[in-house]
């Protein structure tokens, strides 16, 4: 009887932490960034890289006036750059969505 009901109890206990997460964290963020609707008119594209490794976690193209929204970034420190637009540092943190805007002047 001992040896059915060890087998039952761990796989009760494994579909628990996994029902309830024990263990599961999301160590990534989001970011919007906006395009200062005074940048020439063309589209730019927009990349985020992570201050610790130095690599682009994301990308996308971005007119002026518009906003990408971001998803998937790295937690930590971030800087978001666009040819001809002055790039901007934030810091990403978890269930907060980090905003930036681009522009082409204070850089």
């Amino acid at each position: 009887m001992l040896r059915r009901v060890a087998p039952v109890l761990l796989l009760g206990v494994a579909a628990a932490l996994t029902l309830a997460g024990c263990g599961a964290h999301d160590s990534t963020g989001q970011v919007s960034v906006t395009v200062s609707s005074n940048a020439a008119d063309h589209a730019y594209e927009v990349e985020v890289f992570t201050a610790e490794t130095g690599k682009m976690s994301e990308h996308q193209r971005v007119f002026p006036g518009g906003t990408a929204s971001f998803a998937g970034v790295p937690l930590g420190h971030v800087t978001v750059r666009a040819k001809d637009l002055c790039p901007q540092e934030t810091t990403v943190s978890n269930g907060e969505v980090a905003a930036v805007t681009l522009t082409t002047t204070g850089c």
